[in-house]
């Protein structure tokens, strides 16, 4: 079964936090998986690494739109 992972990022107004201007949202793209995900998020994450107010996440979409299937899974 496809869990589908979106990443993204941008910059937040405090680096402990993700309060994200909306502005500068760069949308990185949906993902089948997490390994994948994983991949594309450290290979932006690392394009930014001397900029502490840009931030790239991994949400796991699948957890959202079927949040009942991933408990019993975990």
């Amino acid at each position: 079964m496809t869990k589908l992972h979106f990443v993204f990022g941008g910059r937040v107004k405090d680096p402990r936090g993700l309060e994200f201007d909306l502005s500068t949202i760069h949308m990185v793209g949906l993902y089948p998986n997490y390994a994948s995900a994983y991949d594309a998020w450290r290979t932006h994450a690392q394009r930014t690494v001397d900029d502490a107010e840009m931030k790239y996440v991994v949400v796991h979409l699948h957890r959202l739109l079927e949040p009942e299937m991933d408990s019993e899974t975990e």
